[in-house]
């Protein structure tokens, strides 16, 4: 009686241990995702992939998963990491090259693709990947990254953070961007893409931080109509496009504003008055344009918080604000020549 029961005790424990074995196995579609992904990649400077063996693939490197379903939600695979314990750490600097395959579409519980200064990731963005509806973040700065962005991108609605600068992307930017309705944070930098800011980003009412900078953008600046459009937003950075018309007296309604760099474009006439509604503003430069004014606006002078100053390279004909003395965190100016105010001590000028 006592062996049979011992017997049963072992049948249970093999069947237990068949059981979690099985639960912690990786998803089919997961598996043959990441796999594909693997034979996309010809060359790992880090060695992570080559660590991407076996069925669990939730103990591979960089791969996380759901704790209960045991469906990979992140790829976090980053040019540039931390491995080592925090005792210990150490700080790597490694590069893939290859493209990503179509078949990441089949991690759909993904919420997290980094794959961010890797430098060496071509081809396109799989129009696939439209159906990783949980997706949150994707990160692919710095690499090189070629063609448009596809249209199934501006499905993911989920998408709080899209960084796809230092790239070689092309083409409009889609008006279909307003369909990105929890996205915070858009990184578009340092690519080639052609056409106006699209009306609808405007419509992005989560929105933080904007970056469009090093593009080829024309035509105006979009910026909500109304102070509720933007509430929290911080960085706005459209320098160095082609930007023609004026800057809009409605950049007052961006109260939360803490950062504002349109230099380096084709904008003309004054510097609104109603900037001087954006008491948090740190930054503001607007230097290398066509800006015509006889000096700047006096409410200019309530932007106490400034540290960040550039204006020079316009038609600027009057003497700068003697208010500008007063602002104590300003360290950094760039202003017209032998029209500068007096300034703090300590402030480097351009």
């Amino acid at each position: 009686m006592a062996s049979h029961q011992f017997i049963c005790f072992l049948a249970m424990i093999s069947l237990m241990i068949i059981n979690i074995s099985a639960n912690n196995a990786c998803h089919p579609d997961d598996l043959k995702g990441l796999n594909d992904f693997k034979a996309g990649i010809h060359s790992d400077t880090s060695g992570r992939l080559s660590k991407w063996i076996g069925q669990d693939c939730c103990n591979w490197p960089g791969i996380s998963c759901n704790s209960t379903t045991y469906r990979v939600v992140q790829i976090y695979l980053p040019g540039h990491y931390v491995s080592g314990d925090d005792e210990s750490p150490n700080f790597v600097s490694s590069t893939m090259s290859g493209s990503i395959s179509p078949s990441i579409s089949l991690l759909t519980s993904l919420q997290v693709i980094d794959l961010n200064k890797l430098v060496g990731l071509t081809g396109q963005i799989p129009e696939s990947i439209g159906v990783l509806k949980d997706l949150k973040e994707l990160n692919l700065q710095t690499n090189q990254i070629s063609s448009t962005i596809p249209e199934s991108v501006f499905t993911l609605t989920s998408l709080t953070t899209l960084n796809l600068e230092n790239n070689h992307l092309t083409g409009e930017i889609s008006e279909n961007i307003c369909n990105l309705q929890a996205l915070q944070k858009l990184f578009l930098s340092n690519n080639s893409f052609t056409g106006k800011i699209p009306l609808s980003i405007t419509k992005l009412h989560s929105i933080s931080t904007i970056h469009l900078e090093k593009n080829q953008l024309v035509g105006e600046i979009q910026l909500p109509l109304t102070p509720s459009q933007w509430p929290s937003i911080k960085t706005l950075s459209l320098d160095n496009n082609a930007l023609t018309g004026v800057i809009p007296d409605s950049i007052g309604y961006l109260t939360t504003l803490s950062s504002l760099s349109i230099s380096n474009n084709q904008l003309t006439g004054s510097i609104p008055s109603s900037l001087g509604n954006i008491k948090q503003l740190q930054m503001l430069k607007v230097n290398n344009n066509n800006l015509s004014v006889e000096t700047l606006p006096t409410t200019m002078c309530g932007l106490t918080e400034l540290s960040v100053l550039y204006v020079s390279q316009n038609k600027i004909h009057g003497p700068l604000p003697g208010c500008l003395s007063s602002f104590k965190y300003l360290l950094d100016v760039d202003v017209p020549f032998k029209r500068t105010a007096t300034l703090p001590m300590g402030v480097q000028k351009q």
